[in-house]
């Protein structure tokens, strides 16, 4: 093959492989290494996409051809390092990246792939140097601060090592300061978990007022190919602020003009093939959050009367591990998330299959909820054992539409409950959720686990499975082992606002 011809032929395999069509870039790589198995570019890269496809022992053959072809760079020592990471082969990972840094210590990815080798080793003190030394070079420098908050807080949380735990705020404060919302709102959760609430609370205002601001551009929802998300979003808005405005549940500094209220009414009669460009640019401007007042806190948000012990023990001993609980929380709570979840104006990220969501740095983080959480830990020990918060979230469904698919979440224990009241579904027997007793295999990845993409798959892998269906019941809750995989169970509820089935998920690690 010409010189030329494998020039050209390598431009195209980069542009697939750029946009994401690695099958036809791998097509091309392995018709170059047909004329010349020692190309350094396709031996290089079809190795990459062996790696990204989890064929790491395969992917290690065709690394170590162009390893020896010529002198490798750092794309492929750092590739190379990622491949022999996931086989276990740590000492050729680590001495891959530092050969990598010796041939350019400005390369950025070495130091993160080389932190990482030293997490998987459980060799926390090299991690957190290497980030460091990440950060001294300003390389890397809001993920360097971020994987060391992750390190020091996973093994000093309780402050046992008061030198980790200096060092752990001390980064924390500078995450806190950035201007990444993500960064924000994972500095707060951890302040929560180390039992700083007020400055957690400080920090999740912040990060929910910069997603407020964070509004998508007319451009990136003309490319969301499937509109009926946008409409999911549309209509949910106009029945919340339409419900608000009916004044059922009192809310009385909700400041809407007769014009905004007639817009969005005008937008939501159109479907989502009608949207021009100026209900775009008014569609963008609903994410921002126009109210948001909190529950009340109270002494106590479960109910005092459960048998927390029997609880335990039904969860401790069940295989896998699931309880149900009826009567969860206290009346009065119950009423108060009913009243926040419908007239709290964050539901602000809809899905494909119909429902629409709420999550704790988006606006969904008060002193109520996070109470309740340490309330929960504290009476159900030996179900939370030292985990801690990692994630919390509320959904609220289209009675005619589907609900989540199956999957399962990166978590240790998933507490999931229902509030909305009994009265409102139109089937006992459903509307809940059915848990397979089936957990991902070790190597799958969250995406194996958790996407749109896996759905069938899943469904596929767990349709002989033995499984437990929890019919829906208001006020209650089912904790179970978060990695088994789970499904929203057929939705037969009343079409109309006031009766959206809503669920409540806090998960914990």
């Amino acid at each position: 093959m010409k010189q030329e011809k494998k020039k050209q032929l390598l431009r195209k395999a980069l542009e697939y492989h750029h946009s994401g069509d690695l099958n036809s870039a791998d097509d091309i790589y392995l018709e170059i290494l047909k004329h010349d198995e020692n190309d350094f570019d396709a031996n290089h890269l079809h190795a990459t996409i062996l790696s990204q496809n989890k064929k790491y022992a395969e992917s290690i053959n065709f690394f170590s051809i162009a390893y020896d072809y010529q002198t490798p760079t750092c794309e492929l020592l750092n590739n190379y390092a990622i491949a022999l990471r996931n086989l276990r082969a740590y000492t050729e990972c680590e001495n891959m990246l530092l050969e990598a840094i010796e041939l350019d210590k400005n390369f950025p990815n070495s130091y993160i792939n080389l932190s990482n080798c030293y997490m998987s080793q459980s060799k926390y003190k090299e991690a957190i140097n290497i980030l460091e030394k990440s950060i001294e070079l300003d390389l890397n420098t809001l993920k360097s601060h971020s994987d060391i908050v992750s390190i020091l807080y996973m093994n000093s949380p309780r402050r046992d090592d008061e030198r980790n735990h200096e060092k752990l705020i001390k980064h924390l404060e500078i995450l806190g300061k950035s201007n990444d919302k993500a960064a924000v709102a994972k500095s707060a959760l951890i302040y929560y978990n180390i039992g700083e609430l007020e400055e957690s609370l400080r920090l999740f205002k912040i990060s929910e007022k910069m997603y407020s601001e964070s509004l998508p551009t007319i451009e990136t929802m003309k490319a969301i190919s499937n509109k009926d998300i946008i409409r999911t979003f549309v209509k949910h808005e106009y029945e919340q602020i339409k419900h608000i405005d009916s004044d059922v549940d009192g809310i009385r500094n909700m400041k809407i003009t007769q014009k905004f209220y007639d817009s969005l009414e005008k937008i939501n009669l159109k479907s989502s093939d009608q949207y021009k460009d100026n209900d775009y640019t008014f569609i963008s401007d609903l994410h921002k959050i126009k109210y948001n007042k909190p529950p009340k806190v109270r002494n106590n948000y479960i109910n005092q009367q459960l048998n927390f012990n029997e609880i335990e023990m039904t969860y401790t001993s069940s295989n896998p591990e699931i309880v149900v609980i009826d009567d969860f929380l206290t009346q009065d709570f119950l009423e108060d998330l009913r009243v926040f979840f419908r007239c709290a104006n964050i539901f602000k990220y809809p899905y494909p299959r119909g429902y629409i969501g709420a999550f704790l740095g988006k606006g969904m983080a008060n002193k109520a909820l996070l109470e309740f959480s340490t309330e929960l830990k504290k009476s159900l020990k030996k179900i939370f054992l030292n985990y801690y918060l990692s994630q919390a979230w509320s959904f609220k469904y289209d009675a005619k539409r589907e609900g989540i698919g199956a999957h399962a979440d990166d978590a240790s224990v998933n507490v999931n409950f229902w509030i909305t009241d009994n009265s409102a579904n139109m089937n006992s027997d459903n509307g809940g959720m059915i848990i397979w007793k089936k957990t991902p295999s070790d190597n799958a990845t969250f995406k194996d686990f958790n996407s749109l993409e896996s759905i069938d798959k899943i469904e596929d892998e767990v349709k002989d499975t033995d499984f437990m269906r929890v019919p829906y019941k208001s006020n209650r809750a089912v904790i179970f082992n978060s990695k088994l995989y789970h499904v929203t169970d057929k939705i037969e509820f009343k079409d109309n606002y006031k009766d959206r089935r809503v669920n409540i998920t806090f998960l914990y690690k």
